[in-house]
């Protein structure tokens, strides 16, 4: 037993020993970083995490114009169905449509969809949920001015309503209408 327990102690003591001189080169700088490498490395992190944030700053900008685009696709669609419906000669003298009109003539709400007033007719006023107004106005283009057939009207989209008319954002998006009758 107790050759066993002498073996042991080496054993212990050549542990301690190579742990030891493992220590002392350490201290040395055999082994270790030195304070320019842990500042450079430091300085490579940092500057792979600013670009970082700045790729997350473009990808919520272009994520937000892309909600705001499919929106508008959706209000330009059913205010082209709603001017289409009111047929050419209609819309040709609406005082709605009048050209130097500045008030919306369509109202739509966050998600694209037209507000209605209480008869299910397009609201022509604005409420608290109207996000997104839309004005429509007219213009007879030269060359058709003597046959009347095409009517160029342009989609005036502006928002949010709430904010100050200086603040609003506005897109405009110009549409014909023929007259086959």
């Amino acid at each position: 037993m107790r050759s066993r327990s002498g073996r042991f102690m080496r054993m212990q003591e050549g542990r301690h020993l190579s742990a030891r001189r493992f220590l002392s080169g350490a201290l040395r700088g055999e082994s270790a970083f030195s304070l320019v490498e842990v500042v450079i490395a430091i300085g490579l992190v940092s500057f792979a995490l600013l670009a970082l944030v700045g790729l997350l700053t473009v990808g919520l900008r272009s994520s937000r114009e892309s909600g705001e685009d499919t929106i508008m696709a959706v209000c330009t669609e059913t205010t082209q169905a709603l001017v289409r419906a009111e047929g050419f000669s209609q819309v040709l003298t609406n005082a709605l449509y009048a050209p130097g009109d500045t008030t919306p003539d369509f109202f739509f709400d966050s998600a694209g969809t037209l507000l209605t007033d209480s008869a299910g007719a397009p609201s022509r006023t604005q409420n608290a949920d109207a996000l997104y107004g839309c004005l429509v106005t007219r213009s007879v283009p030269a060359l058709s001015q003597a046959t009347t057939n095409l009517l160029v009207y342009q989609l005036k989209f502006v928002w949010p309503l709430a904010a100050p008319a200086a603040n609003r954002q506005q897109r405009v998006v110009p549409a014909s209408l023929a007259n086959y009758e």
